[in-house]
């Protein structure tokens, strides 16, 4: 599931309502028209998680048509890109009329066509030939090197084919004999050889790849016919997680609000949480506010009180350090209210409350959650002594610990837990905050390749992570971030003489207010920019 920015536009149909009152219940989920869940999905209304994907694909080959209709659409609009999804789910119901889905895919980007979408065209067989062929005839040639790669892979004789091979032999040698070394066709063997013979004997690779696709071609050919070829087992499942929110991310303050008013106390939850990461306005304190005081769940109140974090009204405040004395109350919601209230830890009150609650085991995650998002100093001898906590979660708080008060001499200690799944990514994120190095703009993209290198390799989207908190440790001493993408374009943070000044001065290497506006130049405050 692709993200993207959202942008303003209104669905035919309220399926908001819909969703907001019988999400996540998968029996409710399976009475909503197919197309009408990828609507709301597309739209940032849904979750896709197993709930979500099986109230679709338990209809069988009658979710086929809504799935269709939807694939075949022009979605430039969607906030949420579902083309990853919609592949799964054809990929698993394997219906025929899928090939001009599929098809239709490749034409969107010829150039970069997934493995998932290889594989569901290669049981199509002779029956993807003709619109291969077809698309392949109107893309440039600079486009068509994996459509061409695909034909090849089918392996059906076909002299129209075998042309196109032949061609692309001539365009891109290299590619050429690779292709054709998979088709396996006796009759490209003249051609290869001839080319073979022109080639340098210096240019050793090229050479070997002319040699092994005459190897391939020699080799005995599977005998039973492609079409009839099953593809390997597919677990759509171990693609979802069991339960996951609505990407609250590409909703409005407004939408997440209504989101918050759901039956479902995990959607309610979600949503107060998202507005951690968004400012709350006066309305939205409002609601969370009702919420906090109000919700019969107590882990939606806590998330309430948490998501008010950043309000400076005064009975705001009261509240939240009443509810986090009340011995009378849910420690969930105790807790939520203590974390709601990091901003208030130079107030000895809150301060002896969070000690008191770091105490005690059932509560230490929580409280030591709320000394770090304090960013209060006075709080940074707890975090190392628990960087091998058997609780887990108490764990993953002394690893943001350890980032955000950027204790260096425990960097080695966090690079350790990089072979561990469940801590993997706070890990990176937290070493990248820490790590030793110069704090310079110039010296940021030397600090990623030693992530890159101590972790044994990034993804892709660990590398973003990665940067994610390196801009964020920039402006932590008040320097402009580097890998935004604004800053991106700019070419900023090149490790060149003509980079900017960016030794910053003793007074800059203070840690930026969370209250203070973000150095960025965004005109948030940092608690709500670099600082989230």
């Amino acid at each position: 599931m692709l993200i993207r920015t959202p942008r303003s536009r209104v669905l035919p149909f309220d399926v908001v309502s819909e969703l907001r009152t019988t999400f996540p219940d998968p029996a409710s989920l399976s009475v909503i028209p197919v197309y009408d869940l990828l609507q709301a999905a597309a739209r940032g209304y849904a979750g896709i998680d197993q709930r979500f994907i099986r109230a679709i694909l338990d209809r069988g080959q009658a979710a086929v048509p809504d799935l269709l209709r939807f694939g075949l659409e022009e979605h430039e609009d969607d906030r949420v890109d579902l083309e990853e999804d919609l592949i799964a789910m054809f990929r698993y119901l394997r219906p025929e009329q899928a090939l001009p889905f599929y098809v239709a895919c490749i034409r969107r980007a010829p150039e970069d066509v997934p493995d998932d979408l290889v594989e569901g065209i290669l049981p199509f067989g002779q029956k993807a030939v003709e619109p291969l062929l077809e698309l392949h005839r109107k893309l440039e040639e600079d486009q068509t090197a994996d459509v061409a790669f695909l034909l090849a892979n089918l392996k059906v004789r076909d002299s129209r084919v075998l042309d196109l091979l032949l061609e692309r032999l001539e365009y891109d040698a290299a590619d050429g004999a690779f292709c054709l070394g998979l088709y396996g066709d006796p009759a490209a063997k003249p051609a290869l050889q001839k080319m073979l013979a022109e080639i340098p004997p210096d240019d050793a690779e090229l050479r070997r790849e002319f040699e092994f696709a005459l190897e391939q071609i020699d080799s005995p050919q599977e005998s039973k016919p492609e079409a009839s070829l099953e593809p390997e087992p597919f677990d759509i499942w171990a693609l979802y997680p069991d339960e996951a929110p609505p990407p609250f991310e590409v909703l409005t303050s407004a939408e997440v609000l209504e989101m918050l008013e759901s039956e479902s106390a995990a959607n309610r939850a979600s949503a107060a949480e998202s507005f951690r990461n968004r400012e709350v306005d006066a309305p939205a304190r409002t609601r969370l506010f009702e919420h906090a005081k109000n919700d019969p769940v107590a882990h939606v109140r806590a998330c309430c009180w948490e998501a008010l974090a950043d309000a400076d009204e005064e009975q705001i405040r009261a509240a939240m350090k009443r509810v986090s004395a009340d011995e009378s109350l849910d420690l969930v919601e105790r807790c939520g209210a203590l974390v709601g209230l990091c901003n208030s830890a130079d107030e000895p009150e809150v301060a002896r409350r969070m000690r008191e609650f770091y105490a005690e085991p059932k509560t230490r995650a929580k409280a030591m959650e709320a000394m770090w998002r304090s960013f209060d100093r006075q709080f940074a001898t707890y975090f190392p002594k628990h960087l091998d906590d058997a609780d887990l979660e108490v764990k993953r708080q002394a690893v943001w610990g350890t980032g955000y008060m950027g204790l260096s001499a425990e960097a080695s200690k966090l690079a350790s837990l990089f072979d561990e799944d469940d801590l993997r990514q706070d890990a990176l994120f937290a070493y990248a905050l820490c790590v030793p190095g110069e704090i310079a703009r110039g010296r940021v993209r030397g600090l990623l390749r030693k992530v890159d290198k101590v972790a044994g390799g990034l993804s892709q989207g660990e590398t973003e992570l990665v940067k994610i908190a390196l801009d964020q440790r920039l402006v932590m001493h008040r320097l402009e971030p580097v890998f935004s993408e604004e800053h991106e374009s700019e070419g900023w943070g090149e490790e060149s003489e003509t980079a900017p000044a960016m030794q910053p001065t003793a007074a800059a290497l203070a840690t930026v207010g969370r209250n203070d506006l973000c150095p960025c130049g965004s005109g948030k405050k940092h608690k709500k920019c670099h600082g989230a």
